[in-house]
């Protein structure tokens, strides 16, 4: 698994983080970048690479790219991010604003929904579970990480049990 976060230095974030990704792709397998298609639900995959899974993100001032050899979903968000009482309440529950800052929920449910290939509307439905800092997930298979890192906060799921103690920038 490599997890990268880099500055954003162009004007368009989603061509950075795909950029990002090529650039990841070919330095991890020394091989030309594979054809993307996306699901009937939106997530981008490669499908004449099963074995290669990744997620991308990005904010206005940096993008995040994931690829590991297990499905992976990420999320990356500006820190100072405010995140409205009308958006909580839809992807929320009062129990979970109790245990998790709206911002982390926010991180931890984008990139679940993502490793899933879940849609938006199913963000509700996933109810996450603080015990200390364990992150409990929906899915017990799943494991889930936040990070800080140049101002931004980052939320990693994946079926690895090993998630990285760190994002290194680039």
């Amino acid at each position: 698994m490599l997890i990268v976060c880099s500055k954003l230095n162009v004007p368009n974030s989603s061509e950075a983080a795909y950029a990002l990704l090529r650039s990841v792709y070919v330095s991890e397998y020394g091989s030309a970048f594979p054809e993307i298609k996306k699901t009937p639900n939106g997530k981008p995959y490669f499908p004449n690479r099963p074995d290669v899974h990744f997620s991308i993100s990005h904010t206005k001032t940096h993008v995040l790219c994931a690829i590991s050899d297990k499905p992976i979903g990420c999320d990356v968000e500006l820190s100072t991010r405010e995140i409205s009482e009308r958006a909580q309440s839809f992807f929320c529950t009062p129990n979970e604003l109790l245990m998790f800052k709206a911002l982390d929920l926010w991180v931890l449910k984008e990139s679940f929904i993502k490793l899933l290939g879940l849609t938006f509307a199913d963000l509700r439905r996933q109810v996450f579970l603080k015990d200390g800092d364990n992150i409990i997930l929906p899915d017990p298979s799943v494991k889930a990480q936040l990070y800080d890192i140049d101002g931004c906060r980052v939320g990693i799921c994946s079926f690895e049990d090993n998630l990285p103690k760190r994002i290194e920038l680039v």
